[in-house]
Formats: structure tokens, C-alpha cells, sequence
């Protein structure tokens, strides 16, 4: 019992951390994901998981910026072998003033709200899928399982659109594994076919600043195999447009793996820019892996800002850090 308190306590303490400090895409899942450990400096924290003796980061620290450096000198004082995962530029940018490699890893897409809109030809299919949607008598409504969701019938769901997935192993670490109950701040949208069938949902984390959601990230999309091909989109708009109407001020759309990779900014490892500039195009990588280049596609039509993100290593082969870190998320 004294365990568990202390787990929670310390999940707890997370949650104000990212509440302060969370402004980037995977803040919240490094405060709650299972399965991470938690590395603190101060009022900083890392979150990473280790796989065969690499200690491999996920996404940016959390905390004051300040402190940002110090954690990140501490931390590498206490780990010998590491590699960062999905880093902003700022992160980056102190990595390599410790020896680290920096190279390109894919694109966030980022939506400012205050002058979003759908008009002109660019999110033409994203008004048609709405459109369509309607006149095929669907409709996208917010809800919880605490009031007007079967728990049931999205666990069901989730594990028949697993099934199709090149992968039958739950990813995480990347991505954040669903969870079957609310959580506080993530906001959750059905697509309800006519008969009220829940036929496709998105889940959204949460994006802070000073104590207040400033913006959401979907971090859960699920479908059946014979909803509409449209539904993804649908509930992307619908949710784009309540967070407008609440006044918030961004979605990021996560990451698009290997997307835009030029490496002309940082002192970047040559031999996985040789290989990861070329993986998007990859057709052995889309056929038998991961739809790379469908998911950076959906990501485009939203016509938003892409901001790079990066990954940092000190040694020059990668191969064994890569794969661990692979392994470790069950992309592998």
C-alpha cells in the first residue's frame, strides 16, 4: 500500500510539472504512459525507458526551461549510453553543445487557432468528408465513459481495428497505449453511424501552459474496418472547430515519421541521414512496416505549420540504439 501512495504521489507531482510546463505534443503521455521511469533534477523531469543498457529518452524535458540544461547534463552524467527521441530544436540545440548528433526525424504539424479555418482548395476533401458524413446520416458528438459511452463497445472496437494493423503488437512509447476510462483534460470524439453504432472515435491529450489546456493533440484513433474512409477527417474537423469555439490556441497533429528530412541545421550523423532522408519513400517500409507516407499525407491536407523534430545520439553507428529502441515500443 505505502508503494502504491508513493507511485501516485509521484504521478501526481508529474501532473503538475506537465499542468506548468506541458506545451509540446508528447508532454502529457511522458507524465502518465506506463511503463516509463522518470529521471528528476530540481523541479525537471526525463522521461525514458531502458533496453539493452540504452537508456532512450522520449521527447523533451519537462520543467522550467532553465533547468532544461542542468537536467540534461545530469542526466547524462548518470547514463552512459543514450538516445533522444522526438526533440524540439531548443533540446537539440543543447545536445549538440554536448557532442550529440542531431538529426531530423519527421514533422509535427502544428494549427494556430486564432487564424485557422477550413476554406480553399488545400482542405477541399476535409469539407467534403463533413459533407459527406452528414448526408450519410453520421454524426460526431463529444462524450465520456462516465456518462454516454459503453467502455464495452470501444474496447471491442479498438481490438477489431488491431487486427488489421501491419503490426499486431500495441506500439507505445512513441505512442501512447489506449486507456479505458477518462482522464482528467482528455477529450474523447465518436463518429455514430445512423443506427448509433460508435463506428470510429479520436482521443485528444492535452497541451499546457501555466496552469490552463492551451491546446490538444490526438494521441488515440481507432475504426472499424467498414466505417466510412471519411471518419478520420470528420472528427479531425469537428474537434478542431469545438477547440476553436472554447477559445483555445493550438492542435499539433503528432508526429510524421521521417517527413522532411533535409538535416541542414544541426551537425547531423551521416549515416542515418543516408538512410532516414530516403525512408519515406521507402515502398518496403509503407508495405510491411508503417504507412509512412499515407500518414504524413492526411497530416498535409490540414494545410498547418510543420516544425521538425529530431533525434540525438553521441556514438556514429546507431543500429544497435535504433533497434533497442524499437523493440522497447513494439514496432519490431
Amino acid at each position: 500500500m505505502c508503494e502504491r501512495n508513493d507511485q501516485q504521489a509521484e504521478r501526481l507531482r508529474r501532473l503538475e510539472i506537465v499542468r506548468q510546463h506541458g506545451t509540446f505534443t508528447q508532454a502529457y503521455s511522458t507524465a502518465v504512459q506506463p511503463g516509463l521511469e522518470h529521471f528528476w533534477h530540481d523541479e525537471s523531469y526525463l522521461a525514458y525507458q531502458k533496453k539493452w543498457g540504452v537508456a532512450c529518452v522520449l521527447a523533451d524535458p519537462v520543467g522550467p526551461a532553465e533547468q532544461h540544461e542542468p537536467l540534461l547534463q545530469a542526466f547524462l552524467e548518470h547514463f552512459r549510453k543514450t538516445c533522444f527521441w522526438q526533440i524540439s530544436r531548443d533540446t537539440a540545440e543543447i545536445l549538440q553543445r554536448c557532442g550529440f548528433w542531431i538529426n531530423e526525424m519527421g514533422c509535427d504539424t502544428r494549427l494556430d487557432l486564432a487564424n485557422y479555418d477550413f476554406g480553399g482548395k488545400k482542405k477541399e476533401r476535409l469539407r467534403h468528408a463533413t459533407n459527406w458524413l452528414a448526408k450519410h446520416h453520421f454524426t460526431i458528438r463529444e462524450g465520456t465513459f462516465a456518462s454516454n459511452v459503453d467502455v464495452s463497445e470501444i474496447r471491442a472496437l479498438s481490438n477489431t481495428w488491431q487486427t488489421t494493423r501491419q503490426t499486431k503488437r500495441t506500439v507505445r512509447f512513441f505512442n501512447r497505449p489506449i486507456v479505458f476510462e477518462d482522464e482528467a483534460d482528455v477529450r474523447k470524439f465518436f463518429l455514430h453511424s445512423s443506427d448509433g453504432q460508435i463506428v470510429a472515435f479520436a482521443f485528444f491529450d492535452p497541451i499546457y501552459l501555466d496552469g490552463q489546456v492551451i491546446g490538444y493533440s490526438p494521441a488515440i484513433k481507432r475504426r472499424l474496418p467498414d466505417a466510412p474512409l471519411r471518419a478520420e477527417e470528420g472528427i479531425m474537423k469537428a474537434a478542431i472547430e469545438q477547440f476553436q469555439q472554447e477559445g483555445l490556441e493550438l492542435v499539433m497533429l503528432g508526429l510524421s515519421p521521417l517527413a522532411g528530412i533535409k538535416d541542414n541545421e544541426f551537425r547531423a550523423n551521416p549515416l542515418v541521414h543516408l538512410s532516414w532522408s530516403r525512408g519515406l519513400n521507402a515502398w518496403w517500409l509503407n508495405r510491411f512496416f508503417y504507412n509512412l507516407l499515407g500518414h504524413a499525407d492526411f497530416k498535409r491536407r490540414f494545410d498547418g505549420i510543420e516544425e521538425q523534430t529530431y533525434y540525438a545520439s553521441d556514438c556514429l553507428l546507431n543500429d544497435y540504439r535504433v533497434i533497442a529502441s524499437l523493440r522497447m515500443a513494439g514496432a519490431l
